[in-house]
């Protein structure tokens, strides 16, 4: 990587994290404008790359309050994963990864026989939802009352997981890694 660009993947990684930025496009242009540099000189830094810098940035400055931070949204998403047991939860993105904000979704994929069933665990469990769907036809549900913002995503059964994400944890997972860290 240039240093051009890893600069700019710093500064789009700092600004992410200062910011709790969630539009990561956003971010490179304001990287883009922080340092003065034509967004046609270089090639702009992939996801993973930011990524790469939000570790850094999170080993640098985030000490204890991060790994707080990171403790408490693996115990609401563990917590949400054992109301939702009965859909084969699966903690995944940032909170998973390890390298989440305070602003980051916990994102948990489900795998229901049909996206109404969550709908109708949500509503009976008291929890207040938005339901989305993607432009690729996925269900989504939002829970924006919980202590961290939380995207839940129906998986119909027999699709294969996203690839996007590369951990993808089981709440049993979850349970050994949230003991590991405490």
């Amino acid at each position: 990587m240039s240093h051009e660009r890893e600069t700019l993947a710093a500064v789009a990684a700092r600004i992410i994290v200062e910011s709790e930025l969630t539009d990561w496009s956003l971010a490179r242009r304001k990287a883009i404008a922080e340092l003065g540099v034509s967004a046609h000189s270089s090639p702009l830094p992939t996801d993973d790359e930011i990524i790469a810098e939000i570790k850094t940035y999170h080993a640098l400055y985030g000490g204890e309050e991060f790994a707080e931070r990171l403790l408490a949204q693996r115990e609401c998403a563990l917590e949400a994963m054992i109301e939702l047991a009965r859909f084969n939860p699966v903690l995944v993105g940032p909170v998973a990864e390890g390298w989440a904000h305070a602003g980051s979704e916990i994102r948990i994929e489900l795998t229901p026989e049909s996206g109404k069933d969550v709908e109708y665990a949500l509503m009976n469990l008291g929890v207040e939802f938005t339901p989305e769907m993607s432009r690729g036809g996925q269900e989504h549900y939002i829970i924006e009352d919980a202590d961290w913002p939380m995207r839940l995503s129906v998986r119909a059964n027999g699709h294969a997981p996203n690839t996007k994400f590369k951990v993808r944890m089981t709440s049993d997972q979850l349970k050994q890694t949230i003991s590991s860290n405490a």
